[in-house]
């Protein structure tokens, strides 16, 4: 047994029958295959292949054998279709979209060859526009070709290929004895969906959530389970900052929202934690005793640095994560930092995080340490802070998942008079429908 731990520990990871592993993760890479410059993406762009590349060689530094890959969705560069059409020669886009997806999924295989991976859908992975689906596809189903032979190393997930490929979620074994990961498809369920491409209907967002209730009411042999999703439930705190307050900014549609958290916090559902995506900024939600990590992303498109990042765990519960950045003010990899040691938490449960959470409302510098965290620890300053006068937005995004969020963030008279005006008519509904039209393609254009 011992020569066992020894060789394990050799390779960057402990032995399932320890319980304690690292696992590496890595969301929003928003690749752009078209742009060929030999320096790493800068703020305001998404990551080129310059980038990508260097974060691969910095995550194999890092930790050589991972146990597991997370990489919860939005592989590909904002407005795909749009770039393809402009490159002459690039093919179709669904073309395009298959051969950037085997060109990421190739680059992990060579990179990691012994890991399990397990990958979610973003918003920006169907060739046919953004905040679309794909279900039932012949893109889809190649898609799950190229991914299925990482996804199900070892025989961990053996439905992969035909749930996948229908509706973008599935489950599968985790290399820790006793837990089981349930990867989701929050797309259809976006307040910005906008409808299905492929030909199978049936796999509404609905449908998904039928068949998450069914595998969470068969616990096989005492799993817990870790959920793995890209939009997370709650309240997007980023673009209701964007809209100046006048809408609270929903990730999903309210009865979607609704009942996914219901089934994350159910006791009898075993629910671990949970791991998302989207914001492109590192932080957290709280679903009641279920935390939700939101990945920060390696896209610098929102002028944040690009992170992956290095998940302790155990059987339980996330002891700690180590966050790496490339500093774009200095073009260069930062040192690790741990979570734990930064914020004095002893690991990353519900209980020490909502302590956390009550630290932040009271002290300034704290938050603005915080902002510097989420936008992946600038060398120089934070090119878009989300945590200074409008900082109760982003506080409490973090623990209110319900309609309370307005109150709570100071913007319900804000939001009630939008209601109104936009009830009302007129004038002046038609001013205030335009400048939130305006700050959202002027937000949505700053990711093009």
């Amino acid at each position: 047994m011992l020569w066992l731990l020894l060789a394990a520990l050799l390779m960057g990871q402990t032995p399932s029958t320890v319980r304690q592993q690292v696992w590496l993760a890595m969301s929003d890479i928003h690749l752009d295959p078209f742009d060929r410059s030999p320096f790493p993406s800068r703020f305001g762009e998404d990551a080129n292949p310059a980038l990508f590349y260097a974060a691969l060689a910095q995550m194999k530094h890092a930790v050589p054998n991972p146990a597991l890959v997370l990489l919860p969705g939005d592989f590909f560069a904002h407005h795909f279709a749009r770039r393809v059409h402009a490159h002459a020669g690039a093919g179709t886009p669904d073309a395009a979209g298959i051969a950037t997806m085997r060109q990421i999924a190739s680059a992990f295989a060579r990179t990691f060859p012994h890991a399990q991976f397990a990958i979610a859908l973003g918003n920006n992975d169907a060739p046919c526009g953004d905040y679309r689906s794909t279900n039932g596809s012949a893109y889809l189903a190649a898609v799950t070709r190229i991914w299925e032979p990482l996804v199900n190393r070892g025989g961990a997930a053996p439905g992969f290929a035909s749930s996948f490929a229908r509706g973008g979620y599935y489950t599968a074994k985790l290399p820790l004895a006793g837990m089981r990961l349930i990867v989701l498809n929050t797309i259809p369920m976006s307040t910005e969906y906008a409808g299905n491409c492929g030909d199978d209907g049936a796999h509404s967002a609905s449908a998904e959530l039928t068949w998450l209730q069914s595998v969470l009411q068969s616990p096989g042999d005492g799993e817990r389970n870790v959920v793995l999703m890209h939009i997370p439930p709650g309240f997007d705190a980023f673009a209701t900052e964007y809209v100046h307050g006048f809408v609270a900014w929903r990730f999903l549609k309210t009865p979607y929202d609704t009942a996914l958290v219901g089934m994350l916090t159910a006791p009898a559902n075993r629910v671990t934690y949970a791991i998302a995506g989207h914001a492109h900024r590192f932080d957290f939600r709280l679903a009641g005793n279920v935390p939700i990590i939101v990945l920060g992303s390696i896209s610098p498109i929102y002028d944040n640095n690009p992170a992956f990042y290095a998940m302790h765990v155990d059987g339980n519960s996330l002891r700690d994560i180590d966050v790496f950045t490339f500093d774009n003010w200095t073009q260069a990899w930062a040192p690790a930092r741990s979570f734990a040691a930064t914020w004095g938490v002893g690991r990353m449960d519900a209980a020490a995080l909502a302590k956390l959470h009550v630290r932040l409302a009271v002290d300034p510098e704290m938050r603005a340490r915080w902002d510097e965290q989420a936008n992946g620890w600038p060398s120089y300053r934070v090119l878009r802070p989300t945590w200074t006068r409008w900082w109760r937005v982003p506080w409490c995004a973090q623990n209110l998942l319900t309609p309370d969020f307005d109150g709570c963030a100071g913007i319900r008279r804000r939001v009630e008079v939008a209601r109104i005006v936009l009830a009302a008519g007129g004038l002046a509904a038609v001013v205030l429908l335009a400048l939130c039209v305006v700050l959202l393609v002027r937000r949505r254009a700053s990711a093009g």
